[in-house]
């Protein structure tokens, strides 16, 4: 009989036992600057320089400086043909002011003629001879003719000039364009600092690594931060299995991987209502977890700090 009481004792402890949760967590600012890598013609983009991890950027220091030497060579070819087509503008133009200026001095000439050859043709019979007659009014008509073509001619020579400058002119409106989007993108190859603060290295999207120099990254990747000092929160990730066994306001203790000698106790902020699949971690899914910073820590905090959290789970 005593047995049996010992043994239901022992059910009932384990039945309303608590197990405890222990994650690894990571301090995240509220506010930051966040230096992200740019679209590229090759598509994919290498870091070709960083502000060493930490260091602590003033405002205007470039910080992120990608490979950009496919878009100087593209700028340099780009100057060199927005030179070329500024020349053959000027070549163009003054061709068609010379084409046009002959032209009106055949209209010109044309009208004198015909002016000549009206006056020949205006003498009578009872002057001339026959023959000089009828080869005077021929002469008339030829004029007539003559300044006829001459003037059309005019206009086109006046419209194939025109028609020419305004095509180099927008040869050279493209060229203007291509260089300006070429240098706004050479621009974007270097991140300047918009903010004073330390420097914080990216992950890798699907390998969690650490960013480093000569990496090839792919458009819109975290390559580097800045974060503010202030509103600096712990960030932590719960297996879906674990989901029901905690709930907001749950105690934890917090012992941070730099100073392992401290503990700090804190409680569980929010628990996100939607899973999240963390590609680093295979194919399960995960709850965001955020604890508060509370303020009295003796040591500095850095976002990017690893922090362990132990949490006493619900009674199962």
């Amino acid at each position: 009989m005593r047995s049996l009481t010992l043994l239901l004792l022992l059910l009932a402890n384990v039945s309303v036992a608590q197990e405890n949760l222990l994650l690894s967590g990571r301090i995240k600012a509220g506010e930051s600057q966040v230096f992200y890598s740019p679209k590229s013609d090759n598509w994919r983009t290498q870091i070709q320089w960083m502000l060493p991890e930490g260091e602590v950027a003033k405002t205007g220091d470039v910080v992120v400086v990608f490979d950009s030497g496919s878009i100087i060579s593209t700028i340099e070819q780009t100057e060199t043909n927005l030179i070329v087509a500024e020349d053959e503008l000027h070549r163009i133009t003054s061709e068609a002011a010379q084409n046009l200026l002959e032209a009106e001095h055949q209209v010109k000439r044309n009208e004198l003629l015909l002016e000549k050859a009206k006056i020949d043709a205006s003498v009578g019979k009872t002057y001339i001879s026959q023959f000089n007659f009828e080869e005077n009014q021929l002469k008339y008509e030829k004029a007539i003719v003559a300044l006829a073509k001459a003037k059309d001619n005019l206009k086109q020579v006046k419209t194939s000039g025109e028609v020419q400058i305004t095509k180099q002119k927008l040869t050279i409106e493209k060229h203007k364009r291509n260089l300006a989007y070429n240098q706004h993108k050479l621009a974007q190859m270097s991140l300047t600092a918009e903010r004073e603060g330390p420097v914080i290295y990216g992950e890798h999207p699907w390998n969690g690594e650490k960013v480093f120099v000569g990496m090839t990254a792919q458009p819109s990747w975290k390559i580097a931060e800045i974060p503010s000092a202030k509103g600096m929160y712990i960030e932590a990730w719960l297996h879906e299995v674990d989901f029901k066994k905690v709930k907001a306001g749950i105690s934890a203790v917090l012992t941070f991987d730099a100073y392992p000698q401290f503990q700090f106790n804190s409680n569980l902020e929010s628990i996100s209502t939607q899973p999240e699949e963390r590609k680093e971690w295979g194919g399960d899914v995960y709850y965001r977890l955020q604890f508060p910073l509370q303020g009295n820590q003796s040591f500095p905090i850095l976002p990017g700090m690893s922090v362990q959290i132990e949490m006493q789970g619900e009674q199962s």
